[in-house]
């Protein structure tokens, strides 16, 4: 969620958030409403400065969008196009930008390119990933010739109005962050397997470190957020967004795997996790059992609600962002965040877990499925040659340790 002033969780469940957004003047209410059994939620300003008037219109809506979905409904945001039209139509309305010009210019730019590109994805799960992508795919995809980074940073411009429309009318909370585009298509950065052994010990020794401090619960999080990324290959905003009720554990040969339906830019898909993975979503699961029941002079036992966000605050409302816990870390592991002429992000994981599963020749198209890219372009980015003849198991390599015991009954189990 954006920065805000004030977080109020209507019912206690995280299902009505009414917030205000920082920085401006006279603020309205904002509503964020998540609904069960429903992918998603909606966001929308309540029009109100009053709190009273703000909690009446915040009930009404979500008990209509609770029929709703009953009804078979869906409250899924839109999809990039469908923002575009949205925001199409509003611009054209206006007549003119701010400074007396035309927009007509900006809609052929964002029409001729990034509506081809981003068009069906969720714009909800488009982030700094995707834009990645996209200069990528721009720098082979043109009608004359291949643009300069001139022409990309203009074309950046063109797109960012979309997503401020977006943020405006709750179809996403913030805007994406965006890198201009580089001189060279370059590898991206990750990490070397000794680096990330040194990462994963250092963690513990950063976690414990907090202990003494209030920063304790965001690194321990942090530390399986990073775990599980690494051991996913998941997209940044898939893990934001997951919920416990998304997860299943399915047998296998070998044993079992944890499994979990993402919501991605190209829609729903299944993710497995390595070999005894599931224990740092157990940690989490864990922590949340005792918040949820430590409650001063509260003895009701309490369950995780299934629809929760598995990262979320101890108030329950999603984390949105790990970038700076992630700095932290790096810094206390003394890892480097330059590499090879690129930062590393907490979307390197991504990209190391590309890399192991490459190097320890899983299939690339199983790869491609499960982290829902494509073939063309693992081969472009990890530098890896790829064989049609490999089928490995996604989960191939890495000696087997079993998960930690505990007397906990997991709903995802």
């Amino acid at each position: 969620m954006a920065a805000y002033q004030e977080l109020i969780d209507l019912r206690g469940d995280g299902r009505i958030m009414l917030y205000k957004r920082d920085g401006l003047k006279n603020p309205k209410w904002q509503v964020r409403i998540r609904v069960p059994n429903a992918a998603g939620y909606k966001i929308v300003s309540t029009k109100t400065d009053k709190l009273r008037d703000a909690e009446r219109f915040a009930e009404n809506l979500y008990e209509e969008l609770y029929m709703h979905v009953k009804a078979g409904g869906s409250i899924q945001s839109r999809t990039f196009k469908q923002a575009f039209d949205d925001w199409k139509k509003h611009v054209t309305t206006m007549g003119h930008t701010r400074r007396g010009g035309s927009w007509q210019g900006t809609i052929e730019r964002v029409e001729t390119y990034a509506l081809r590109f981003f068009g069906g994805m969720k714009i909800e799960a488009i982030g700094p990933s995707d834009f990645t992508d996209y200069w990528a795919w721009r720098k082979t995809n043109f009608n004359k010739k291949e643009p300069s980074n001139g022409t990309l940073r203009r074309e950046r411009t063109s797109i960012l109005p979309v997503f401020k429309y977006a943020v405006s009318k709750g179809y996403i909370p913030a805007i994406p962050e965006t890198e201009p585009p580089k001189a060279q298509l370059e590898r991206r950065p990750t990490f070397t397997l000794d680096e990330w052994r040194k990462l994963t010990v250092k963690a513990r020794a950063w976690v414990k470190e907090g202990e003494s401090k209030a920063t304790w619960r965001h690194r321990f999080m942090t530390q399986q957020y990073v775990l599980i990324l690494a051991n996913t290959g998941m997209r940044v905003g898939e893990l934001r967004g997951l919920r416990w009720s998304d997860l299943r554990t399915v047998k296998t040969d070998d044993g079992t795997r944890l499994v979990a339906e993402v919501r991605g830019k190209t829609g729903v898909r299944e993710v497995v996790f390595q070999q005894s993975a599931d224990q740092y979503v157990k940690r989490v699961y864990d922590l949340r059992v005792m918040e949820l029941n430590d409650l001063p002079g509260d003895s009701t036992d309490r369950d995780v609600p299934p629809d929760e966000a598995i990262f979320c605050h101890k108030d329950g409302t999603p984390i949105q962002t790990m970038k700076t816990a992630f700095k932290s870390l790096l810094a206390f592991a003394k890892i480097p965040i330059e590499r090879n002429g690129g930062s590393r992000t907490i979307y390197s994981l991504r990209h190391f877990y590309a890399t192991m599963r490459l190097s320890h020749e899983t299939s690339p198209f199983l790869l491609a499925k499960q982290m829902g890219t494509s073939v063309e372009m693992l081969e472009k980015f990890y530098g890896q040659t790829v064989s049609s003849a490999l089928a490995a198991q996604i989960t191939k390599a890495g000696a087997a340790r079993d998960s930690i015991k505990r007397d906990t009954a997991y709903p995802f189990e």
